[in-house]
């Protein structure tokens, strides 16, 4: 039985440092998303105090919301993951590295079903600021997509 439990220790710490490992770096790549997002929010705030059409401020509104709330979850897995990075103590350790799989969950959650959402809003938009600033929404909610899947 002590073979088991000692395989099974073993077999944890090596998860737990599969994780730590994957999570090296990501923080960096976090936080420059949630730089993106918050300077897209501004963008589009800034686009919709100089838009009069009703429907153009609808999207610009939901733009903004969307990068800042994007934002938000891009900053928490970036400290998140720079926590996961800085952790030694094993228990400690597997604790970071199941909040942070339970944060990465969430987030996929609902990110792909935004981004089909946002991409449909923007793409045959007349307004070619507004077509533009969605299109790099767009590609930042799929990089971020992709950076937290290889999480």
């Amino acid at each position: 039985m002590h073979q088991r439990h000692a395989a099974l220790s073993a077999l944890c710490l090596l998860l737990v440092l599969t994780a730590a490992t994957e999570a090296m770096g990501a923080a960096k790549h976090f936080r420059a998303t949630a730089e993106h997002f918050n300077e897209y929010a501004t963008k589009a705030a800034d686009l919709y105090f100089k838009t009069e059409s009703a429907p153009e401020k609808n999207i610009l509104s939901h733009l903004t919301a969307m990068c800042a709330i994007y934002a938000e979850k891009a900053n928490g897995l970036a400290r998140m993951a720079d926590v996961a990075e800085h952790m030694t103590a094993k228990r400690d350790a597997v604790y970071v590295a199941e909040r942070l799989r339970e944060m990465r969950a969430s987030v996929l959650a609902s990110l792909p079903q935004d981004t089909k959402l946002l991409a449909e809003l923007v793409e045959n938009q007349e307004n070619q600021g507004l077509r533009q600033l969605g299109a790099l929404v767009v590609t930042e909610l799929r990089v971020f997509e992709r950076n937290t899947q290889n999480l």
